[in-house]
Formats: C-alpha cells, structure tokens, sequence
C-alpha cells in the first residue's frame, strides 16, 4: 500500500491548513489491517501525543451501532419494520400533529422503519419544555424517561412525508430497550462489543477509561478551537442516546466496521448480522418512501439515505469507494466508512465540534486517498 498521499492529506491538510489538533486513523482490507496512523496530539495544550487508546465522543457514529442492534432484532422477529413505535413505546399512541392550531392525530402510523429513516416527523429539539421539565425534576432519568416525553411535543410533520435528521435513532434505542428487556448498553455490550472484541466503547466513562478520554474542543470562526467537555446529547445520568452517546476508540470502530464491511463477520469470527441484512440497510430508502426527500450528507455528494446509514449511489463526481459503500460521522469528526464490494473498511477519529466549519467535506478527500493509496 502506497501511504504517501495519506499522510500527506493528514498532514499538510487535515493538521496544518484546517488546523486540526490531532487524529488517527485505521484502515482495513480483506480484513487485514493495512494502515494504521495517529497524528498530533490528544491535548495539545498538555502536548500528549495522541495513541490509537484514546477515548472520544463519536456523536452520530453511534447510529450504525444502535441501527445494527435493531436489525438484529429485525432478524430475530422480535421486532418487524413495520410495527408500528406504540408497539414497544405505549406513550407514542398519542403522538399529534398541528393542524389550523388544533391538535389532531397523524393520518399516518409512525413505523419502526420511519425510525430508521429519520422520517418519523420528529425533530432534534434537545430543549423542548417536556425534556427539560423532566430533567429538572429528575437529573436521573432514564432513557424510556426522557423518551416517553417526546410525544408531549408536537411533530413536525406526517410520520413518512419526508426526511429530518431528529431524535429518531435515540427512540429506536428504547424499542430496542423495550423488545429485549434489556439497557441499550447491556444489549449492545452482549450482542455486538464482546463478540467482536470490542472493549473501550460505552455510553458511561469511569477509572481508567475516563483518564484516557481526548480532549474535546469547538471551533468557531475568527475564534478558532476552545476548549469543550461533555456531551450535550447525554441528557441525564442515566440516558442512554443511541443516537449520539456512545465513546469510542478508533480501534473499536475499526473492528465494527470492518465486521459490517465482511458481511457481519468480525475478525474474531463471530457473526453480529447477516449480509443480507447488511445488504438491506445499505439500500437506498428516502427516494421509495417519501414525498420531499432532503438529504445532504457531510461526507460529500453522491450519497442517498438506507436504514439508519448513508449509502454511495452516484460516482459521477470521481468518489472512489464502489456503490453500495456506506456509514456515517459524528459531531466532533469521528468517521467510519463500509465498502463491502472492495472489502475496504475505514475508522477515523478527531474531537472538534462543529468541525464542518473548520474541514468543510474533510472526510471525502481522505477517503479518496485512502483509496489511491490502496489503488482502488
């Protein structure tokens, strides 16, 4: 493998230009660890250089784990796509719409699938008067707590009418709770991290782990990176947002998705879903489905919307990674890119929010580096 063009894009563009202060990277082909690179420093202002055992707040990649639990589910016939949510969350047979200033009951019944597809007419209102009273009361709320309050507030359209990126995936998360009787982490901890070998992700940090955690920075014009703790998407201490809480190492997210790139199967053998159920996530859903499909992906163009993960359609902008690749990034950069077709799995991890600002596309011109490096 030719790394010259990978490291001269993290280093003269992702560190030096863009300004990011430090990042890692795996990549893996024919579940074979190919290139393996860390850059800069993990605190730059204590100059600890950054190592492939720090800890981050991956954000939005938690989505293709929560996704993978579900489809899990799916395949087991403990839940189907098109229950409808009120199956497994009694509190959303009242959800409501607005209409002439009345409430009213949707004319559609919000599906496990709409959840998948963020199509499920909620939003990502963190603030909403429901979430906050509940907290106020009860810092200690659970995750079907906070949940069970998002049908208080109004949605924002018909359950299936079109795309909003929202709170869908953190429900998905309590029917995942509710099917199985059991925490999202215990679930995910059971079904995902201990047959993979995956040991440093979670939705909670302590001791060890905790000490090993990045530090976290925003990035705002004229001012550049500030210092950022916590994670604003963990509502209370005992929320588990399968849409954004887990930590993670680029270690563990590489052997997640180098097990999705191999039809589910991880290098330490065991099978977390079938590819045929890989297959299916990984289909196109906004255009079949919705009236208004508006989806934009972070990665770049050329990318539709599956079950839960953005999918490549269209190269006809010169993306190297084949049709059918897929994956998703979080809030401070954390990015993991599946390519079953040329077996090519990808994991990188950064710890800036609002890192568009700073990056625009970023993670579309590593990708085709990676590739050129792999000579795909």
């Amino acid at each position: 493998m030719n790394t010259k063009y990978i490291i001269d894009y993290i280093e003269n563009v992702l560190r030096k230009e863009k300004g990011v202060p430090g990042c890692a990277v795996k990549v893996t082909l024919d579940q074979k660890e190919v290139f393996a690179y860390t850059s800069g420093e993990s605190d730059y202002e204590k100059s600890i250089p950054v190592s492939e055992n720090d800890i981050y707040h991956i954000y939005s990649c938690s989505k293709p784990f929560t996704c993978t639990a579900a489809m899990q589910l799916v395949e087991s016939g403990d839940i189907s796509l098109d229950d409808p949510v009120s199956k497994y969350l009694p509190a959303f047979e009242n959800v409501f719409i607005m209409k002439d200033q009345k409430k009213c009951a949707p004319e559609r019944t919000m599906t496990v699938r709409h959840l998948f597809m963020m199509s499920g007419g909620l939003d990502y209102d963190l603030n909403a008067k429901p979430i906050c009273d509940l907290i106020n009361n009860d810092p200690e709320a659970s995750t079907m707590d906070i949940i069970n309050t998002l049908p208080l507030s109004p949605l924002k359209f018909e359950p299936g009418e079109r795309f909003l990126y929202s709170l869908c995936h953190d429900v998905l998360g309590a029917v995942v709770e509710s099917a199985t009787k059991m925490k999202l982490s215990e679930y995910m901890e059971k079904n995902i991290f201990a047959p993979l070998g995956i040991t440093d992700t979670c939705f909670k940090l302590s001791g060890e782990k905790e000490k090993r955690l990045s530090a976290q920075y925003i990035y705002t014009d004229g001012k550049g990176l500030s210092p950022l703790s916590g994670n604003n998407y963990r509502l209370a201490v005992n929320y588990e947002s399968g849409g954004a809480g887990l930590c993670s190492t680029v270690k563990d997210l590489s052997l997640f998705a180098d097990a999705m790139t191999n039809g589910g199967v991880g290098i330490s053998g065991n099978c977390i879903l079938r590819s045929e159920t890989i297959d299916l996530m990984r289909t196109e859903q906004l255009s079949k489905h919705l009236v208004d499909p508006s989806f934009s992906c972070a990665v770049g163009p050329g990318y539709g919307y599956g079950l839960g993960v953005r999918t490549m359609m269209d190269r006809s902008e010169g993306q190297r990674s084949a049709v059918g690749e897929f994956g998703w990034d979080g809030a401070a950069g954390s990015f993991i890119l599946m390519d079953p077709e040329n077996r090519v799995s990808i994991a990188y991890t950064m710890h800036v929010r609002s890192w568009p600002l700073m990056l625009g596309s970023g993670h579309g011109p590593l990708r085709d580096v990676i590739y050129e490096g792999l000579g795909i």
